[in-house]
């Protein structure tokens, strides 16, 4: 019995991830990532810690990772140690390769079939004295994802009010789904609907079909894109009446070109995230008009679960409504929650 025990340890201690440092040190534990020049391990006897990729001599991990180097290569591979001339060996199938650990951009776990995630953001802003101003948002956005199937949504609540007057009655849904047919590009189906009857947009409804690339796609980093062609509904205007005239009112159904972008990359080992969403919807006949709605912000990480963020939200418009501005900025501070 002992023997068939002490095989039993061998064989989980050997499936462990080991680091060898320069100065002889070795941590056994697992590693989750390489990124931005540090190594992330979490051991058995204490939380995950990084480490400075130049303090490592090699590595050793029969679990296979998604490795990309400086030169742009990617490869998936195991880690078998270092070879006679100090470089790390990577085992890519059948073949092994040498390099140096300075040569890896950015090493993750492999995708799993599902994956999921989940940010909430709140933010608001309340000005009191010569000046009363407020407003506040509410943003969700989620992720699903399970084998080359992506599923992607928002939904934006957002108002605003100045000297007690509602300015601004935004909200904002979007769903997309794609098809990874040959990853990275993807067939994409696009939905959404909008409406803020300040600026007398009493809906805008949109669905289209496209073509899209992940540039990229990580845990630190993310970049994609998707053009796409579709119909429009439309309901713009007020059926109000001034003096006996009815005002502007127009309901409409047009073809329209869309464009979406979606951009977020970690700083600082994680803890801070830049990110830059766009969708422009240009419509092909019908009214000329073409929509821009971005948003760019940061998010400060201050625990696993919560963050920081502050965001600037950009919306345009070439032919709004007689009489409502083209042009429209706002500037939010608030926290969030992450769930993945």
């Amino acid at each position: 019995m002992i023997p068939i025990a002490l095989l039993c340890f061998s064989g989980a201690a050997m499936s462990q991830d080991v680091l060898v440092l320069k100065n002889g040190d070795r941590i056994t534990g697992e590693i989750n990532r390489i990124w931005d020049g540090e190594i992330s391990i979490e051991p058995e006897y204490s939380d995950e810690f990084d480490i400075d990729l130049i303090a490592v001599d090699h590595i050793i991990s029969d679990r296979e990772f998604e490795i990309e180097l400086e030169d742009g290569r990617e490869v998936v591979a195991t880690m078998g140690g270092v070879d006679a001339s100090g470089q790390q060996v990577l085992d890519v199938g059948s073949e092994a390769i040498a390099i140096e650990l300075a040569d890896f951009l950015e090493v993750d776990e492999p995708e799993d079939y599902y994956d999921w995630g989940v940010n909430a953001d709140i933010s608001a802003d309340l000005n009191k004295g010569n000046t009363e101003s407020s407003n506040s948002k509410l943003r969700a956005d989620a992720m699903f994802k399970h084998g080359d199937h992506r599923h992607t949504g928002e939904v934006t609540y957002f108002r605003e009010e100045l000297a007690s007057v509602r300015t601004k009655e935004q909200d904002l849904f979007r769903y997309s789904y794609n098809w990874l047919f040959n990853d990275p590009w993807f067939l994409a189906g696009n939905f959404s609907f909008e409406r803020d009857p300040i600026i007398e947009l009493n809906s805008r409804i949109i669905a289209s079909v496209g073509l899209g690339r992940d540039i990229w796609n990580t845990p630190r980093r993310g970049l994609s894109f998707n053009l796409g062609i579709g119909a429009q509904e439309e309901d713009i205007g007020t059926d109000l009446f001034n003096g006996g005239l009815e005002l502007f009112r127009m309901k409409q159904s047009s073809s329209v070109a869309t464009w979406a972008l979606q951009f977020r990359y970690d700083l600082f080992n994680g803890d801070l995230e830049l990110f830059h969403n766009h969708n422009i919807n240009s419509n092909i006949s019908g009214r000329t008009n073409t929509s821009y709605r971005t948003t760019t912000g940061l998010r400060y990480e201050i625990t696993d679960l919560l963050y920081a963020n502050f965001s600037i939200d950009y919306d345009y418009e070439t032919d709004p409504v007689p009489g409502v501005l083209s042009e429209d900025i706002t500037m939010l501070f608030g926290f969030g929650a992450e769930f993945d």
